[in-house]
């Protein structure tokens, strides 16, 4: 029998990459980005939605746009945000919305998906009450255009909140992390009495297939990082008033992100749980520092993580 033959991936165009790939990880996505629908995450979800959001406000119809396996939705309904409200999720990838219907349903909340692109939402104007995201505008061509899309589908008075987006210098910052904490694990699990804890590399030598060609678009469906100033001008000129962004994660982002990178390269298991309480508990020590301290003195632009809030005039 054959190999399989490629994808074709050059023949497809952006968006067609964006569908394919995250059709392919939908099953593995929230393992490799530790995604939960447990207090942990319901309480990450609440945190950034009432940066800019406070308590009070009620909503009728909401939607997710880019929704992905339901992260940010399911996690806000579950912290209760949306209490009695409809709730709404488009991505354009059918395999995300596929596993976004079924967490919504393991956690007793129903959602209705329709697959659509973020940059003509297939909704009529003036439809929700509140539009958000989660990271998810980095991966469009245009994402000014999507931003005027979500302000289409708000009704007057709605708000939009976009979460999770990668600021220019914070990326720049957090790709030293990466590549310095990916140098020093190998070379400390060069050791002989500790290359058990490297992941095996399983490949057979072998290349090509359906498989490696959707792995590799990984490197192509990032397309942006944003300035802060940027993020904010998108949204003046959709539409929105009292917009505002926020940033967050500056100590914090880089203990994730060499945590991840150490996790990503060991072997399953080996690092256990002390490992991953130990990470998880610095997470949130850096969190307060960057909060409590940081964000007072150091530049906004610095800090990895931006949220978008804005509303559409009454």
């Amino acid at each position: 029998m054959s190999a399989a033959q490629p994808l074709d991936t050059e023949q497809m165009d952006i968006k067609a990459k964006q569908a394919a790939y995250h059709d392919w990880e939908a099953q593995n996505y929230e393992t490799k980005f530790s995604i939960s629908y447990d207090q942990r995450c319901i309480d990450y979800a609440r945190d950034r939605f009432r940066k800019v959001v406070p308590e009070g406000e009620t909503f009728d119809r909401v939607l997710e746009v880019g929704a992905g396996t339901g992260f940010f939705l399911v996690n806000l309904a579950l912290a209760g945000c949306f209490d009695g409200a409809e709730l709404h999720a488009s991505d354009i990838s059918e395999g995300m919305l596929t596993v976004c219907k079924r967490n919504a349903e393991e956690h007793g909340l129903e959602v209705s998906t329709e697959q659509g692109d973020a940059e003509a939402l297939p909704y009529d104007d003036d439809t929700f009450d509140v539009v958000i995201g989660h990271a998810f505008i980095h991966h469009l061509p245009v994402p000014g255009k999507a931003v005027q899309e979500m302000y289409r589908v708000l009704r007057p008075g709605g708000i939009v909140v976009i979460a999770g987006e990668p600021t220019e210098l914070g990326d720049r910052i957090a790709t030293v992390v990466k590549r310095s904490s990916y140098k020093a694990f190998m070379a400390v699990t060069a050791l002989p009495s500790l290359r058990r804890f490297r992941k095996v590399d399983a490949e057979t030598g072998e290349t090509g297939g359906e498989e490696a060609a959707l792995a590799a678009l990984e490197h192509e469906v990032d397309l942006h990082t944003f300035r802060p100033q940027d993020v904010e001008h998108m949204a003046d000129i959709a539409g929105f008033t009292d917009v505002r962004v926020v940033t967050e994660e500056l100590t914090a982002n880089w203990a994730g992100w060499a945590a991840r990178t150490i996790e990503g390269s060991a072997a399953p298991g080996a690092l256990g749980y002390r490992w991953a309480m130990g990470a998880f508990r610095t997470y949130l020590a850096l969190t307060a520092l960057d909060e409590n301290v940081l964000q007072r003195i150091v530049p906004r632009g610095l800090f990895y993580n931006l949220i978008l809030f804005g509303r559409k005039p009454v």
